[in-house]
């Protein structure tokens, strides 16, 4: 989860709402204090078993919220000409490092929020001025999960780096209205931080298991010049894992956006109860899911 407030939040949120609907909440909830200043932070709830029974224990949570970029030794000059500093703390949240046994088998969760694109600055894009530092958190995710399982050995264990990293790979751009009809375009991108976790085969991004036009987890529009559908929200699999998984495709929960969204032909879905045009609305991210087996 991102965007967490604190852990009375999620407490409030499953007492609340979730037991309300399900009944069985998800009782174990984690999350410590990272470096937004907004206090958002990211998090894991989870139920006591799996919904085939099997036990979901938790073992140890690791923050690296403090690692600098020197530390690393990943601070460069774009990172400079943005104002930043060799001491400064590479992650705008976390790497919140947790590792459970399901069924007693161990499994590791890397737990993100890169930071967000926002506005241009120095004459280039929100994206583009922001991608030295998305690239630098993600090189530093990846060294984490290198040092602890070691660089020869790290893909082939089991483990899932989970959140919105903020970055795309793909985009599909949006155009015409709906007077005379939308049109959809894949466009591939040239640069990305999810690049550079992907690279090598080190892990797998399986939301690219299904089509192209149906990969996005978020709908961003300027107006009608600048609309466009993208996956900022990730289920990275280790090697290890994606392979025992082949055959697993993620679904994407499109229902709680609200009616503004343009969804291509044939992907609509029913809103939540209580959508609205822009607010209220689930969020604008769509949830990421994927059963996976863990045998």
């Amino acid at each position: 989860m991102q965007e967490v407030d604190n852990i009375e939040a999620l407490k409030a949120f499953e007492y609340g709402y979730l037991f309300k609907m399900i009944g069985q909440g998800y009782r174990q909830k984690y999350t410590t204090a990272g470096n937004d200043t907004r206090g958002i932070d990211v998090a894991v709830m989870m139920r006591s078993e799996t919904a085939q029974g099997q036990p979901i224990q938790f073992v140890r949570m690791t923050s690296h919220a403090y690692v600098t970029f020197e530390q690393f030794g990943l601070f460069t000059p774009e990172l400079a000409a943005f104002g930043h500093l060799a001491n400064d703390r590479i992650f705008r949240r976390d790497c919140l490092e947790i590792d459970v046994t399901v069924g007693g088998v161990p499994l590791t969760l890397y737990l993100v929020h890169f930071k967000s694109m926002g506005a241009p600055r120095n004459g280039l894009d929100g994206r583009e001025a922001t991608m030295p530092l998305r690239i630098a958190e993600a090189l530093a995710v990846r060294r984490i999960i290198e040092e602890r399982f070691g660089k020869d050995h790290a893909a082939d264990k089991r483990w899932a780096i989970c959140g919105d990293m903020n970055d795309y790979r793909q985009r599909v751009k949006i155009e015409g209205d709906s007077f005379d009809g939308y049109r959809f375009e894949v466009v591939d991108e040239a640069q990305s931080a999810i690049n550079v976790l992907t690279a090598g085969g080190f892990c797998e991004n399986v939301v690219e298991r299904r089509p192209e036009i149906d990969r996005w987890s978020f709908y961003h529009t300027r107006g009608p010049e600048e609309r466009h559908l993208c996956q900022l929200d990730y289920i990275l699999l280790s090697k290890a894992l994606a392979a025992k998984n082949a055959a697993a495709v993620p679904d994407i929960i499109r229902n709680g956006q609200p009616w503004r969204t343009i969804f291509p032909s044939g992907q609509e879905v029913e809103r939540f109860p209580r959508a609205g045009w822009d607010r209220p609305k689930a969020s604008d991210h769509c949830p990421v899911v994927i059963t996976l087996d863990m045998v």
